[in-house]
């Protein structure tokens, strides 16, 4: 490979993106549009953990291999910059590009134990907005059903208020360093409160622990899916996914286009040190597949690559070139992993995902041939596959069902056992069964998970990064003390505050942005979409502003009815 960038340069200079992720290459298409000569080196795969993959060997008579991802992919209305992307990705003769290749999700189901109180909401376009006590509805608590869960009802409704009310000042200073647990006062609630405001909130969507999770991130996204909801601030659906893999309908045709326009791309190289020297960094060091080692060199460098790898670079050189994105090693990681079952019939639980409250493995999955333009029996596998139900585990060290065991402690075929075992509980009520083991074809597991089957311990390739409480101090920001070098990815600070794709969007536009100001280049920066506020609350954050500097609590932030019980009895004369 040799020296991989040198030579003539286009009129902004050469660029250096590591890491072919969602990050890497927004970084790189922004960098081309502007005309900058640009390499991409990514080890793994395009598109990183967006990427979808397949299972070799299954295919037959000219068919697919069974199609297989690391985890479902959906794409919230509140998604704007990553949208903004894909329109402009050429896919036929779309006009707007891959974009074209979303569907809209009509439906969510809560799924429970035994198919008892299970819920579906109705989260399309076609109903038009939904009240706010639709949403608190749909999230299982109704005032009908008795007066302890009416009370909790209006408390979790306090909470979404004051949140959503909070100025930036709090939501920082206060609300950052305050676990989601704490901030829904969950000590003392029912345990159906828990489970499907607090804790199932945070387990089945972004992996995290109501007990650790960051208030500022937990309520922030939250926030933005409870507009969305109520027809606020996006004219996108909900809900959306892809009508293909995701690496047919979005990430394929997008590295395709960044070489029609001159990207270079690498893959097979893994970055190994970065050469730091007054200031600046002056080339990446390189190791190919085969062992070869090779230098990048370019005028600036945009790190792009996942929180674990920007960890382990810290003492090869990332430190030396700003001694603060020490803090990205204190970052917390946890594992969302994704496994297929694959079925010989069309099996649509639901017109949309599913959300398993009572899996102890927090399982979410979504039934995918309904949403896929082809004929799934006829285009993969054996001719005997109809449908590839994707199933998302979130808790991997909660025991089981089936085993008694978290499963970091089961083999493979003791997950695949256990997650099966999981969604037949939830979606079984004793009459007629969604699934049953007649249906089940075959299965896999993200491959990143390794040491299941020993030798252990098991560990994750691709782990998730977490916003515990107070982390949000120890994230980068999309320039650094080098003045060449930029950081992207879904840990860099940018306004959607959750390891998402969006957020690997965001923080890509915004590293960009710094280059460009750092290059004096007069061109056009990339536009960060800011989250949706609703003008009717402009006054009240405020307002919380100002009590906030006076070191007064929000005005609408009240104790839980049952802690001030609790309270009372503990204070009792016994």
């Amino acid at each position: 490979m040799g020296t991989v960038l040198g030579g003539r340069k286009n009129a902004g200079g050469t660029a250096a993106v590591l890491g072919g992720g969602v990050a890497g290459l927004t970084a790189a298409m922004e960098l081309a549009e502007r005309g900058y000569e640009v390499t991409v080196v990514e080890p793994t795969g395009w598109g990183g953990k967006a990427r979808s993959s397949s299972v070799p060997g299954t295919g037959t008579a000219g068919r697919l291999d069974l199609p297989a991802e690391h985890g479902f992919r959906f794409f919230p209305g509140f998604y704007r910059s990553l949208p903004d992307t894909m329109r402009r990705i050429p896919f036929g003769r779309q006009p707007d590009g891959v974009h074209g290749n979303l569907r809209e999700v009509p439906q969510m189901l809560s799924a429970r134990s035994g198919r008892v109180n299970e819920r579906v909401t109705d989260v399309s376009s076609l109903s038009g907005p939904r009240t706010p006590l639709q949403i608190l509805r749909a999230r299982g608590l109704d005032p009908g059903t008795g007066q302890e869960l009416s009370e909790e009802l209006l408390y979790f409704a306090n909470r979404m208020m004051v949140y959503m009310t909070s100025s930036q000042e709090r939501r920082l200073g206060q609300w950052e360093g305050t676990s989601w647990w704490d901030f829904t006062s969950a000590a003392g609630a029912s345990e159906e409160y828990r489970k499907v405001c607090v804790v199932g909130a945070t387990r089945t969507v972004v992996a995290a622990r109501a007990e650790v999770s960051s208030t500022h991130t937990v309520g922030s996204f939250m926030e933005a899916f409870a507009y969305g909801f109520l027809g606020r601030g996006a004219s996108a659906a909900a809900d959306r996914v892809l009508n293909a893999p995701t690496s047919t309908a979005w990430i394929d045709p997008w590295v395709d286009h960044l070489g029609a326009r001159g990207v270079r791309l690498e893959l097979g190289w893994r970055v190994e040190r970065l050469s730091v020297r007054g200031g600046r960094v002056v080339a990446a060091s390189l190791r190919g597949p085969d062992g070869r080692r090779s230098d990048l060199t370019a005028d600036w460098f945009v790190c792009a690559l996942p929180v674990d790898r920007v960890g382990a670079l810290l003492d090869r050189g990332l430190a030396a070139a700003d001694p603060a994105l020490a803090g990205v090693a204190s970052l917390n990681t946890d594992w969302m992993v994704g496994m297929q079952f694959y079925l010989t019939e069309p099996t649509a639980i639901t017109c949309g995902h599913v959300i398993y409250l009572d899996s102890p493995w927090a399982l979410t999955s979504v039934s995918q041939a309904q949403f896929w333009d082809v004929d799934f029996r006829a285009t993969y596998g054996d001719g005997t596959v109809a449908d590839c139900l994707s199933v998302d585990i979130s808790a991997w060290d909660t025991p089981g069902i089936l085993y008694g065991k978290p499963a970091r402690e089961c083999t493979r075929t003791e997950v695949a056992a256990e997650v099966w075992a999981q969604l037949c509980d939830a979606l079984d009520d004793g009459r007629t069964p969604l699934l049953h083991r007649g249906l089940l074809h075959s299965w896999h597991l993200d491959p990143a998970v390794k040491g299941l089957d020993g030798p252990g311990p098991a560990h994750n390739d691709e782990p998730l990064m977490i916003n515990t409480k107070d982390s949000w101090k120890l994230r980068p920001q999309a320039a650094t003390a080098a003045a060449n070098l930029f950081m992207a990815g879904d840990y860099v600070r940018c306004p959607v505050n959750l390891a998402t794709m969006e957020a690997a969007n965001q923080s890509a536009r915004a590293a960009v942005n710094a280059l460009l100001a750092a290059a004096g280049d007069p061109a056009n920066p990339a536009v960060v979409h800011a989250l949706y506020e609703p003008e009717e609350l402009r006054r009240l954050k405020e307002v919380d502003a100002e009590l906030y500097r006076q070191g007064r609590a929000h005005i609408l932030d009240t104790p839980a009815p049952w802690a001030e019980r609790s309270a009372v009895t503990a204070s009792a004369p016994r």
